[in-house]
């Protein structure tokens, strides 16, 4: 693992020098052409204690952005006059990135959650060396879109792929829904959240109006989605070190232990070709198109403010999540000692050979990804005279998120050979599919204090913000998440598939006559984040402080970095995150991912970024 270590160094070291010593100006680029990016190495630590370190990522990435003004001042190339447009620019976005992470495959196991799922979740080495191949490279032309200003009207364009950032919030998101957020990168851990938004095709239009009556700045902007549909969560599932801390809720493979008809089951998914990455439809402007608007308005009071609409397919707003699993059907081909079938056999401890037969559950279910009205406002306001303070306000409400459920009129009751059999007892699916209402909101401040005792040359940077999400409707507390395990998810020793299609799997069996017990869903979730950060040395080191707390759920992330530049383009940083639920006695399956689904994973980052 050293030598390797090693030779990725070195190689991003002559990269490094290579970069420096190769101006941009003998590459003959004319000077409507801009072109800028950076080549970065990040080596990143897990220690869930002090004494034990974790290799999770050496992530070598090369980004370079091309900037082509072929339209300006109305001429083309500054020659040829274009009436119908002042101005226009070609971006281009390109990321490639190596993590030899993959080839070093180091033996231990990855940390979830719990460190039973660990265990389910496996080594790295479990996947493939085609998965691990595929996984450490990245080659992804990210954004290419043309801006377009037109000569006689106030409208620009921006048509292709691209970003589009709505909101005020920092760190968590609202109303910045367009574009997905790719949590197998860093989890929401990047400071640059350009990195982890997945770049879409849209056609962006935006009418700048000017001053209407008391109103300046006024504008209206208009996005639009053909098709191109992504989740508003991308994430994976253990071995992968960056990804949820757990394994696939939706794996095969699973146990369940039913203590009245004394038996072991396990369930034969069929998602009926539906995912978290895909949902019921196709990619098609017919059934996976969005569409949304902005209007964009300055008071004489000098408040900025925004009305803004979005209709599209799962967004996650707050604590909301952006799909959920829906089960159209269970089915028990036939009861143990009645003719059933063993799908393979199970050991319930794996320090005792004794197995046992695990029998069949035809499971038929969709993850959905349902359509939402979201209706969003943000609000900003430098107030001068008395705090020298900027305000700022954020809040959505979305109509129809979806959640898990198990409240009795939305479960699933199981079926003998398709046939209702009630005087059995047999079990209910665990979790059933319904739609609520959500209201987030966040308010926040940012303000500049000179403290001379810590910084005489400038001033720290102090960043507030509360958030808050509201779920409406009756019986929340019969709602569910679907991105953890229950507080009491599971019970008995660590087990073993022994023979089977999933012979060597670890599993650790889970009672199937718990209904729904996990992931509980709370009316009110809050979230309460603080930052400072200054800059010394004439702006060459800057360091940054953030605490991240929710007092809901009694989980909080404090993290600390410094960024030193040893030149203008080579950056050092260092950063050390903490992760806490504060020693809680059951998992602490917070929304926000702010400490209890992190709990173990504290972290150390190293970086060093060459910038041109």
């Amino acid at each position: 693992m050293q030598r390797s270590l090693l030779v990725g160094s070195f190689r991003v070291a002559v990269a490094l020098l290579a970069f420096s010593s190769v101006p941009f100006a003998v590459l003959g680029l004319p000077a409507s052409m801009q072109l800028t990016g950076n080549v970065e190495s990040q080596t990143l630590l897990r220690h869930a204690d002090i004494e034990h370190f974790q290799l999770v990522q050496n992530r070598n990435t090369f980004r370079l952005r091309a900037e082509w003004d072929w339209l300006r001042d109305g001429k083309i190339l500054g020659e040829r006059p274009f009436s119908l447009g002042s101005a226009s620019r070609l971006t281009l976005s390109y990321r490639g990135v190596y993590d030899s992470f993959y080839d070093i495959a180091p033996g231990d196991l990855q940390h979830g959650q719990e460190r039973t799922d660990d265990l389910v979740g496996g080594y790295i080495v479990r996947l493939s060396r085609r998965e691990r191949d595929h996984l450490k490279f990245e080659n992804d032309l990210r954004e290419a879109y043309l801006d377009f200003s037109f000569s006689d009207v106030p409208i620009s364009l921006r048509l292709g792929r691209q970003q589009v950032v709505w909101g005020e919030s920092d760190h968590f998101r609202l109303m910045d829904i367009w574009n997905p957020l790719d949590l197998r990168w860093h989890m929401h851990q990047e400071p640059a959240w350009d990195d982890i938004r997945v770049p879409l095709w849209l056609f962006k239009g935006i009418w700048n109006v000017g001053k209407v009556g008391v109103l300046s700045d006024v504008s209206t902007e208009v996005v639009y989605n053909p098709g191109d549909y992504e989740p508003g969560i991308i994430a994976d599932y253990l071995p992968r070190p960056w990804a949820l801390p757990i394994p696939n809720p939706l794996r095969q493979g699973q146990v369940q232990f039913d203590p009245i008809t004394n038996a072991l089951y396990s369930p034969q998914i069929n998602l009926q070709g539906t995912s978290d990455r895909r949902g019921d439809f196709r990619r098609n402007p017919a059934e996976a198109s969005e569409i949304g608007t902005r209007v964009h308005v300055t008071t004489p009071q000098g408040i900025e403010a925004t009305a803004n609409y979005f209709y599209g397919r799962g967004r996650n707003v707050g604590a909301a999540q952006p799909f959920a699993l829906r089960v159209e059907s269970i089915d028990l081909p036939a009861l143990p000692g009645f003719g059933a079938t063993s799908v393979g056999s199970y050991q319930p401890d794996i320090n005792d050979p004794a197995a046992y037969a695990a029998y069949p559950v035809n499971v038929k279910a969709k993850v959905v990804h349902p359509y939402m009205h979201i209706f969003g406002m943000t609000l900003k306001y430098f107030e001068r005279k008395f705090t020298a303070t900027s305000f700022r306000m954020e809040t959505a409400y979305v109509m129809g998120s979806p959640f898990q459920s198990i409240e009795p009129d939305k479960l699933v009751r199981t079926t003998l050979n398709g046939k209702d059999l009630p005087l059995l007892q047999l079990p209910y699916a665990p979790l059933g599919f319904t739609k609520r209402d959500v209201w987030a909101g966040m308010l926040g401040f940012d303000r500049p204090t000179l403290i001379r005792r810590l910084n005489a040359e400038a001033p720290w940077v102090f960043s507030g913000q509360f958030f808050w999400t509201y779920t409406t409707g009756g019986h929340v507390d019969l709602l569910r998440g679907n991105a953890g395990t229950a507080e009491n998810p599971y019970f008995g020793p660590i087990g073993r598939w022994a023979s089977g299609a999933h012979a060597g799997q670890i599993e650790r069996q889970q009672n199937a006559r718990i209904v729904g017990d996990g992931d509980n869903i709370r009316r009110w979730e809050h979230l309460i984040t603080l930052t400072m950060t200054s800059t010394y040395r004439h702006g060459t080191i800057t360091p940054v402080l953030a605490d991240v707390f929710d007092p809901v759920n009694l989980n909080n992330t404090f993290f600390w970095s410094v960024d030193y530049f040893l030149t203008n383009e080579i950056i050092l940083t260092l950063r050390q995150s903490f992760y806490t639920d504060f020693g809680a006695r059951y998992p602490s399956n917070d929304p926000w991912f702010a400490g209890g689904r992190l709990n173990r994973r504290d972290e150390t980052v190293v970086k060093l970024t060459y910038q041109f």
